[in-house]
């Protein structure tokens, strides 16, 4: 398997960042600032990764911070150089099964605009959660809505992908039945870390579905990962014939490059040769 990152991995190291949120009193989307201090940059970051081996990168939506045609070329261009793939770039907002109209139309077309950069800056996949609904009727909206993101993004070579994540894939039976409803239209990531009961049965059911899988690790202590809970998750991607990259994952508090050097080794993945600069 090839060692991908989440670049959640680097929240609090990348400076401010800008969440989209829905105001449902005023009945439409607006904006927070999350202050961090900016001890990493993305180009920094995708070239220290290439430098390091990591073949490829999940890109948190905050982290795209120029959207701009020079911004996204710059970052084409650099991982590239760097030899990092964009894997998929992960929208963390919005709620695809809303019942409220004005909601979803808004929504729909900033998915479609974030679709569009992802194109233009190179990367593979978009992921879009299905949102917070547990009843079947959001559940069907949110099927459609991923399906027509889908029809989309497939025109600019893009592919979604949803993920065993929020109320709405909480189960794998959820997930499951929500790649059957989207017909093979929509892809899976899979986290390691979103199931909340019975994670080992679940993720042996979603993981053979899987394009991506974020290899979360959780901790036993502070600063401290679970290694044997890690371990068990990476053997089970293996076991379910998953050849695709592991997107290291890590939510602690600890430094995130020993985290993720850690979590490489517990899953015995060797870093590649650094790529020559010519």
């Amino acid at each position: 398997m090839k060692h991908h990152i989440n670049s959640w991995t680097f929240e609090n190291w990348m400076g401010p960042l800008t969440y989209v949120e829905w105001d449902a009193d005023a009945s439409a989307l607006t904006t927070s600032v999350e202050v961090h201090p900016e001890r990493l940059g993305l180009a920094e970051l995708i070239a220290r990764l290439g430098a390091e081996g990591y073949g490829g990168i999940e890109l948190a939506y905050p982290h795209l911070k120029d959207r701009s045609t020079e911004g996204l070329a710059e970052i084409r261009r650099i991982s590239a150089l760097a030899g990092v793939e964009l894997n998929s770039l992960l929208l963390d907002f919005g709620d695809p099964g809303t019942n409220d109209a004005a909601r979803r139309d808004a929504e729909m077309a900033l998915y479609r605009e974030w679709i569009d950069a992802a194109a233009e800056a190179g990367f593979r996949r978009v992921r879009v959660g299905a949102g917070d609904g547990d009843d079947e009727a959001s559940f069907v909206r949110a099927a459609e809505s991923l399906a027509l993101l889908s029809a989309y993004a497939g025109h600019a070579g893009v592919r979604v992908v949803t993920e065993n994540l929020g109320v709405s894939l909480s189960t794998s039976d959820r997930v499951l039945r929500m790649l059957e409803k989207t017909g093979g239209s929509v892809g899976l990531t899979a986290d390691f870390g979103n199931f909340k009961q019975d994670k080992y049965r679940q993720l042996e059911a979603i993981l053979p579905h899987a394009e991506t899988v974020h290899a979360k690790a959780r901790e036993d202590g502070p600063g401290r990962l679970d290694s044997m809970d890690f371990r068990r998750c990476v053997e089970l991607a293996g076991q379910a014939g998953y050849e695709g990259p592991l997107s290291l994952t890590y939510l602690g508090d600890g430094d995130p490059w020993s985290a993720l050097a850690e979590m490489r080794e517990l899953a015995g993945l060797k870093p590649a040769a650094a790529p020559r600069l010519l």
